[in-house]
């Protein structure tokens, strides 16, 4: 199946690097280009942002917890923003673009023994999707996410995150694929 991605300018941003590299896999191999930032460098401009939250142990936010724990979470919302911002530029004057935002299923259902920091991260996320779809959606820009749970693989989640990308998938924006085998307790 061709996903239209031959050419496309791809920019990854974050820490989990075994995602980020399953995620660069598979979209080179529909023929995306990897888009890399010089080191210390700003974000690049792109046709296609990817980022990726970080999983961190249960974290309990209402317990005693290190605030760097809490600063580093925010970190990952604050590091995707910057990304967005780089690329909006090109995405604007092409009218097409993606934004791909992969986090932790917890978002949509905090159980015992959960990541509640990545959970937070993600629907500050979720939000923010829904605020660019409103804003430049009509532009061909969509904003996604990916939320993780389960026993799933990186190869499972770069697969959906490598379709949101597509010109398929240019009809979705704003929605959540939870790519968690449905091991998750969420209803929605």
């Amino acid at each position: 199946m061709d996903l239209q991605l031959k050419g496309r300018l791809v920019s990854v941003c974050g820490t989990e690097e075994a995602t980020l590299a399953a995620c660069r896999r598979v979209l080179e191999a529909e023929g995306a280009v990897i888009a890399e930032a010089p080191p210390g460098g700003t974000y690049p401009e792109a046709d296609v942002v990817i980022a990726v939250g970080t999983s961190r142990p249960g974290s309990d936010v209402l317990a005693v917890i290190d605030p760097a724990d809490l600063y580093s979470a925010w970190d990952d919302v604050t590091n995707a923003v910057d990304a967005y911002r780089a690329a909006l530029p090109r995405m604007l004057a092409q009218q097409w673009g993606r934004f791909v935002w992969v986090g932790s299923s917890q978002a949509k259902s905090v159980d015992a023994e959960a990541d509640e920091l990545a959970a937070v991260a993600s629907l500050g996320m979720l939000g923010l999707h829904k605020v660019v779809t409103g804003e430049v959606g009509p532009r061909g820009i969509t904003a996604n996410a990916v939320l993780r749970g389960g026993a799933a693989t990186d190869e499972d989640v770069a697969d959906a995150v490598t379709f949101l990308c597509s010109a398929g998938a240019a009809y979705l924006s704003g929605i959540t694929i939870t790519v968690d085998g449905g091991t998750g307790s969420a209803i929605f």
